[in-house]
């Protein structure tokens, strides 16, 4: 019997424990300030101090509880990064990794697709691009290649269909485009103007971007009758072939608008694909949609959408 009360006595004050190890949640917004929590779109746990160690484990997660960050700061006020970060997809695969010291990012970095194939590896030194950057496509045929110079790309830079065929060759210097030569697929050199980064085109571009939001967002009765009105921020990802994937809600309402919006972004029609470097090239953003009443019986107008912004990632990556 006494062997009972003391299990049952530690499965009641389990929990407790567990939760007194964190300190309160730190809601931040999409360029990772505190904020208060009905203008976030993630939140920090930060665990007591490791007294041992001298470090403090965090994690961030999204809104809805999805796992996007593991590591660990030296301070807390100021927060500095200082130790291994990971960054994980919704599934809970690695996305990437790399290590900090003294708030800057140092060591070899390395970036996952969402199997577990390698899709980027480099180093950075005191919190800049140093030494030789490869980039694979998901078939593991080489995507890119070149050195960096001080954090800047410097010297000859190759690209890669997923082929292995060259798409493009620049040449730098510290960061500046001395000229680009650009590949058909079939080998030959491109005789057009190419751009070397050019976004995915909806069909009609952007005027039928929002036209498409403005015919096909509906305002949830349930909204209507709690007079819920603001803005759905959805993320998504426009993909090599031009379809929409990972449609996620990063800043919602309430759960009626925030699954229309959703709902409407994940039905969008392929897009013509985004491309760098000639290659085609998967891209994310985040679309704002605003819902309000339709006051169209009254002579009003349905909300005036406005067009997305490329997303840009909370880790120490950047396009090259």
């Amino acid at each position: 019997m006494k062997t009972r009360l003391v299990a049952l006595f530690v499965c009641l004050v389990a929990p407790w424990a567990a939760a007194a190890q964190n300190m309160p949640a730190v809601y931040l917004n999409d360029r990772d300030e505190a904020t208060v929590p009905d203008s976030a779109t993630h939140y920090r746990l930060i665990e007591r101090k490791n007294e041992s160690a001298g470090t403090y484990a965090i994690q961030e997660y999204s809104l809805a509880g999805q796992l996007l960050l593991r590591g660990t700061f030296s301070t807390i006020e100021p927060p500095v990064r200082s130790g291994q970060f990971t960054w994980y997809y919704a599934n809970g695969a690695r996305a990437s990794q790399v290590h900090y010291r003294d708030d800057e990012a140092d060591g070899v970095y390395v970036a996952w697709y969402e199997d577990g194939k390698v899709s980027n590896r480099g180093e950075y030194d005191n919190g800049q691009r140093v030494g030789r950057w490869v980039s694979v496509h998901r078939n593991g045929q080489k995507r890119s290649e070149g050195h960096y110079v001080a954090g800047r790309p410097h010297g000859e830079w190759r690209y890669y269909y997923n082929t292995g065929q060259l798409s493009a060759i620049e040449q730098l210097d510290k960061g500046r485009s001395m000229g680009t030569v650009f590949y058909n697929a079939d080998g030959t050199h491109a005789a057009a103007t190419v751009e070397r980064r050019q976004v995915p085109q909806f069909p009609g571009g952007e005027a039928g971007l929002l036209q498409y939001l403005a015919r096909n967002a509906e305002y949830p009765k349930a909204a209507r009758r709690k007079n819920i009105t603001g803005k759905v921020y959805v993320s998504y990802t426009v993909g090599e072939d031009g379809r929409v994937s990972h449609v996620q809600v990063v800043r919602g309402l309430a759960p009626d608008v925030d699954n229309e919006a959703r709902r409407v972004v994940a039905n969008m029609p392929a897009f013509l694909p985004g491309r760098e470097y000639n290659v085609p090239t998967a891209m994310t953003f985040t679309l704002p949609i605003y819902f309000a009443p339709n006051f169209t019986i009254f002579g009003g107008t349905r909300p005036r959408q406005v067009p997305p912004t490329e997303a840009l990632a909370g880790i120490p990556e950047e396009i090259f």
